[in-house]
C-alpha cells in the first residue's frame, strides 16, 4: 500500500474533513470531484472531493471535505463495491489516492445490461454507465436550464436505450417539434396532420374540459349534466341494444357520432316549456358547431368508427417496423386542449397495458417534454386529469410495463410528488435559485455535496444520482452529430441580419396560411 496522502481529522454522518499532508506523492491528484480510499481496519471506504481549502494559517496543509460514497470488500477474490458505511473511519485514519483498479470496481461494466450515455468528468477513458432496467423500471427524469444540453442529453439516453433493447418501444410528447428530424427514420411522427384522436375516445374530464366554456359556474354545471347524459346516450345507441359486453358509462371507450349528441341536445331543449332555461344546452351546441367548422380541431372528428385499435397499435408501434419510437408532435395542436390531448393519450397508454396480455407487450416509455406544464407543483395552474393521467403512469405504470421520462427546465414548477417517484435524476446546469432549492429536496445527502457546481456546469455535462448508478456521478454527455441534434436552439440574428427576404408577398402568403390554418 502507497504512503498515506493525509489523516482524517472529523467524521459526519456524511463527510469527513482530511487534512493532506506536506510532500507526500499523489497529493497533487487530489481536487474536487476526485476520489480518496479511507482505511478504517478491515473498512476500505471511498469518498468523493467536495471541498479543497487551506487550513487556517498553513496553506501547505489543506484540509479537503470529502462525501462518503461507499465502501469496497473482497468476496472470492474478487472485488465488490457497495453504497451506505457499515463501519465509519475514525480521526487518525490514513486517506490514499484510489486506484485504477478501485475505479473499475465503481465505474467498470455492470453485471446487468447497461447503456453508456458519455464519460466522466473526472476520467474521461471511462465511461459513464447506466443500468437499464434500474433506469427504466424506477422511471428517470432529466432537469436543466434552457441551453444547458438538456435535450441532446434525452437523444442520447432514448437512442441508447432503443438500441440497446429491441424489444422496448417510446412515445415522445414534443410540445415544440423538436426532435422528429433527430431521430429520423426511427422515429414514427404522429402530428395534427395525420393525428386521429377521435373526440369519443375523450372520458367525460376530457370532454368537459373541451366543450364546457362560458356562463356561471351554475350555467357550466348545467352544461356538463346535459353533457354527460348525451354522452351516455350515444355511446349506448351506438353499441345497440342487442349487443353482449358490460354497462356502458360515460367513460366506457365506446365511439359515438358528434351528430348524435347534437341530435340529442336539439331533442331535449324541444322538450322545454321556458325558453330561458335553454341558455345551457345552446352554450354547449354552440361550442360543438364551432369546433367541428374549425380546422385546427379536425383531428377530433376525422374517425367517428371504431379505429381504438388502429390508434393504440400506431403509439405502440405494433409492429415496430424499425421505428421503436412514436414522437407525438403536440406543436400544432391548439393550446387549449394540449393539456386534454396529454391525458388521453397517457390515460389510453395505461388503460391498454392494464388490460392487454403482458407477457405479450413489449415494454413502454412514455416521455414528456415540459413536464411541468402538465404536472405543476401548484394545482390550480393544472389540468386536475392531466396531473391524474402521468401521475397513475408515474405511481403505477412499472406494475404493467411502463416507464416514466419527466423532462424539464423548470423542475422548482414541477409537482414533487411526480419527480419522487423518479428513481435517477440527470441534474443538468441549473442557474436559478428556487430550481437549486428544488432539486436539494430530491437529493441524497450522498450527492447533495454536488449542488453546489449546478450552476457552473458547463453544456453537456451533468450530476446523475439514483438507482440506475452505483455513486452519484458527474459526467459529460457523448457528443452527437449536427444533422442529429434536437432542433431546440433559437434563431441566428447576426445571420439572418445580412439578408433581408420579408416583403409585401411574405406577409401576404401568412395571412392566408393563418384563415386557412395551414401551417409552412
Amino acid at each position: 500500500m502507497d504512503e498515506a496522502i493525509g489523516r482524517v481529522i472529523a467524521v459526519a454522518s456524511s463527510a469527513v474533513t482530511v487534512e493532506l499532508q506536506v510532500g507526500r506523492p499523489g497529493r497533487e491528484l487530489v481536487r474536487v470531484g476526485t476520489m480518496v480510499k479511507l482505511l478504517s481496519g478491515e473498512s476500505r471506504l471511498l469518498a468523493e472531493v467536495s471541498e479543497v481549502r487551506p487550513n487556517g494559517d498553513s496553506p501547505a496543509r489543506n484540509l479537503l471535505i470529502a462525501s462518503l460514497l461507499g465502501e469496497l470488500t473482497s468476496m472470492c477474490g474478487e472485488s465488490r463495491f457497495s453504497r451506505g458505511v457499515s463501519v465509519y473511519p475514525a480521526p487518525g485514519d490514513g486517506a490514499f489516492v484510489v486506484t485504477d483498479d478501485d475505479l473499475s470496481t465503481i465505474y467498470g461494466q455492470p453485471s446487468d445490461a447497461s447503456i453508456k450515455v458519455g464519460t466522466l468528468y473526472q476520467d474521461a477513458t471511462r465511461p459513464a454507465l447506466l443500468v437499464t432496467d434500474e433506469l427504466l423500471s424506477r422511471h428517470f427524469a432529466i432537469l436543466g436550464a434552457t441551453g444547458s444540453g438538456k435535450s441532446c442529453a434525452l437523444k442520447l439516453i432514448l437512442s441508447a436505450i432503443l438500441e440497446g433493447d429491441r424489444k422496448v418501444r417510446a412515445v415522445l410528447l414534443d410540445p415544440h417539434n423538436e426532435y422528429a428530424e433527430a431521430f429520423g427514420d426511427r422515429a414514427e411522427v404522429i402530428n395534427v396532420e395525420n393525428l386521429r384522436l377521435p373526440f369519443w375516445l375523450f372520458n367525460f374530464q376530457e370532454a368537459a374540459r373541451v366543450l364546457v366554456r362560458g356562463g356561471s359556474a351554475g350555467e357550466q354545471e348545467s352544461q356538463e349534466l346535459i353533457l354527460n347524459d348525451a354522452i351516455v346516450w350515444a355511446r349506448r345507441h351506438y353499441r345497440g341494444p342487442h349487443q353482449s359486453g358490460t354497462a356502458i358509462t360515460v367513460d366506457t371507450p365506446v365511439p359515438f357520432r358528434i351528430h348524435e349528441i347534437l341530435g340529442f341536445i336539439n331533442e331535449q331543449m324541444g322538450r322545454l316549456g321556458k325558453p330561458d332555461t335553454a341558455i345551457p344546452y345552446l352554450r354547449l351546441k354552440t361550442r360543438i358547431e364551432s369546433l367541428r367548422n374549425d380546422r385546427r380541431f379536425k383531428f377530433l372528428f376525422s374517425s367517428e368508427e371504431d379505429v381504438l385499435a388502429k390508434i393504440v397499435g400506431r403509439l405502440l408501434r405494433v409492429p415496430a417496423e424499425g421505428r421503436p419510437l412514436t414522437i407525438v408532435d403536440l406543436s400544432g395542436v391548439p393550446s387549449e386542449i394540449a393539456d386534454v390531448i396529454v391525458s388521453t393519450l397517457c390515460r389510453v397508454l395505461f388503460d391498454f397495458s392494464v388490460w392487454c396480455e403482458r407477457e405479450k407487450k413489449p415494454p413502454l416509455l412514455v416521455v414528456c417534454e415540459e413536464a411541468h406544464r402538465y404536472v405543476p407543483a401548484d394545482e390550480r395552474l393544472g389540468f386536475a386529469q392531466t396531473v391524474a393521467s402521468i401521475t397513475q403512469i408515474a405511481k403505477e405504470g412499472r406494475k404493467y410495463g411502463i416507464s416514466l421520462a419527466l423532462i424539464t427546465q423548470r423542475p422548482s414548477e414541477l409537482a414533487l410528488s411526480a419527480l419522487s417517484q423518479c428513481g435517477t435524476v440527470f441534474a443538468l446546469r441549473l442557474g436559478s435559485d428556487a430550481d437549486q432549492r428544488f432539486i436539494a429536496r430530491t437529493l441524497p445527502d450522498v450527492a447533495g455535496e454536488m449542488l453546489r457546481g449546478l450552476p457552473s456546469l458547463p453544456t453537456a455535462q451533468a450530476i446523475v444520482f439514483g438507482e440506475a448508478v452505483r455513486v452519484p456521478m458527474r459526467i459529460r454527455f457523448d457528443d452527437l452529430p449536427k444533422l442529429r441534434r434536437p432542433h431546440t436552439e433559437g434563431a441566428h440574428h447576426s445571420e439572418a441580419g445580412q439578408t433581408d427576404t420579408a416583403d409585401r408577398a411574405f406577409i401576404d402568403t401568412g395571412v392566408r396560411r393563418w384563415r386557412a390554418q395551414i401551417r409552412g
